[in-house]
């Protein structure tokens, strides 16, 4: 099978090749005093018939046997170049030789002396031309693997580092579901005696709740999604503590279709109810507002309870799942900010989310 190069491209550098190379070798071979630029000239000149001589047949062998040579040790790759050189060589002065005597620069009773002189020429063009070929060949060729190596590990890093990232998301959704599924339930679960028909209101949210949870497959979702089920899931809370809970929610319109992580709002938001509502007996205000800040989608819920207090990232919960869950999704480009700074004065706590703004 032969090579995929074009046989033009190598006529072109077989034809370049012969002539730098014979000038060079003349220029060797004519170095020495009393030189005329005529004698440097003839000399050139068969040095450039020897080295085309010899080229050629070199270059159209390697053309073909290169395909052959892939797979095959060090050592019979340079066995087989150095053969098919060598014959070259010897046929190549062969050619050159007789090709001197019919353009009569010298007598057929000299082709011996000729040819034996022409293998010096050719041997002089052969050896630093096929060793420094056969080095370059095979540094080329550790190159390359040494890079295929080098692309088929990182290949792997990442593939390692994509499925671990996939594990340990899964994980962390696995933990912040279930948990809010379960309160919503507990929600619905006390207004049943007290009041069915509102029990029977809850009960649909939470159905909606349940829906949104198993039909999302997506790690994220429009935050116009993540807001109903904000919605649902305040109003489910109202049920149980009436007037104790209020809430604000101020997210323009052109944000509703930004993405975020499912649920993300949701947990913030479950955090207030159960730190701040739950905990006073008047209750308390949760609020929820949503802007453009210098490129990206920032999210802060707020309430008006009693504030932090104690180890915010306790491991494996609440915020600091959230937060784990966000470097997950989108590494440095987004954060989770507990507690946001507020005014010296103002009462209860507030956390704020930073995404990339990624519209569905």
């Amino acid at each position: 099978m032969a090579s995929s190069v074009p046989l033009s491209r190598v006529l072109r550098q077989w034809l370049v090749a012969s002539l730098v190379l014979g000038g060079v070798v003349g220029a060797v071979f004519s170095a020495r005093r009393g030189v005329t630029l005529g004698e440097f000239a003839d000399a050139t000149a068969i040095s450039t018939l020897y080295a085309a001589s010899v080229g050629l047949p070199t270059a159209l062998g390697f053309r073909r046997l290169r395909p052959r040579l892939a797979g095959r040790s060090q050592l019979r790759q340079w066995a087989i170049s150095g053969s098919v050189m060598l014959a070259a060589t010897l046929g190549g002065t062969l050619v050159a030789s007789v090709v001197l005597i019919g353009l009569g620069v010298v007598s057929h009773g000299q082709l011996r002396a000729l040819y034996l002189q022409g293998l010096q020429i050719s041997l002089a063009i052969v050896v630093p031309v096929g060793l420094g070929f056969a080095t370059f060949t095979t540094l080329r060729n550790r190159l390359i693997a040494t890079e295929a190596s080098l692309h088929a590990k990182e290949r792997e890093h990442q593939r390692a580092l994509a499925l671990a990232a996939e594990a340990k998301l899964a994980s962390l959704e696995s933990r912040v579901r279930p948990h809010f599924l379960f309160n919503a339930l507990n929600s619905a679960i006390a207004l049943i005696p007290e009041d069915p028909h509102r029990a029977e209101d809850v009960l649909e949210r939470l159905s909606g709740l349940l829906r949104f949870s198993l039909d999302t497959a997506a790690t994220a979702v429009a935050l116009g999604d993540e807001l109903r089920v904000v919605i649902d899931y305040l109003e489910i809370e109202r049920a149980r503590f009436g007037d104790r809970l209020r809430y604000d929610i101020d997210v323009p319109n052109e944000l509703c279709g930004v993405q975020v992580p499912a649920f993300a709002v949701q947990t913030l938001v479950e955090n207030s109810v159960k730190y701040a509502v739950s905990a006073q007996r008047h209750g308390a205000r949760i609020a929820v507002r949503g802007r453009r800040e210098a490129g990206q989608l920032r999210l802060d819920v707020s309430d008006d309870g009693p504030g932090f207090s104690g180890e915010i990232w306790q491991p494996g919960h609440g915020l600091d799942a959230l937060r784990a869950r966000l470097g997950a999704l989108y590494g440095p480009a987004a954060r989770l900010i507990a507690p946001v700074p507020r005014e010296v004065g103002s009462a209860g706590a507030a956390v704020a989310i930073e995404l990339p703004e990624v519209p569905v």
